[in-house]
């Protein structure tokens, strides 16, 4: 038996009101809820976000659906060839010695 990870993909409710949350359960795993944001954060397998958010959507205390963007997102920082060179000031390098008044 061999593990396969499966794409999911984060969903973000915004609910009228936060006690009817507990039913989003049945769409996914709920994550987070916010009361005083009135937000929940929902997972789900990426094949079903299209059937389930046209779901969640007519839910009488949803007032709208929204995708994460975080798969879309590049989490490289930098590029492949970029380099950079530290430039340093002379003037601060000065062999002066600084008085602890300065400091």
């Amino acid at each position: 038996m061999t593990f396969v990870v499966k794409p999911r993909r984060s969903v973000i409710v915004y609910l009228k009101n936060v006690r009817q949350a507990r039913q989003l359960r049945r769409f996914g795993v709920v994550n987070y809820i916010s009361e005083k944001m009135k937000y929940a954060v929902i997972y789900m397998d990426e094949q079903d976000i299209e059937t389930k958010t046209k779901l969640i959507e007519r839910l009488g205390f949803v007032s709208s659906v929204s995708l994460s963007h975080w798969p879309e997102v590049d989490t490289t920082v930098g590029g492949d060839g970029e380099s950079f060179e530290l430039m340093i000031d002379p003037d601060e390098l000065s062999d002066e010695p600084v008085d602890e008044e300065e400091l």
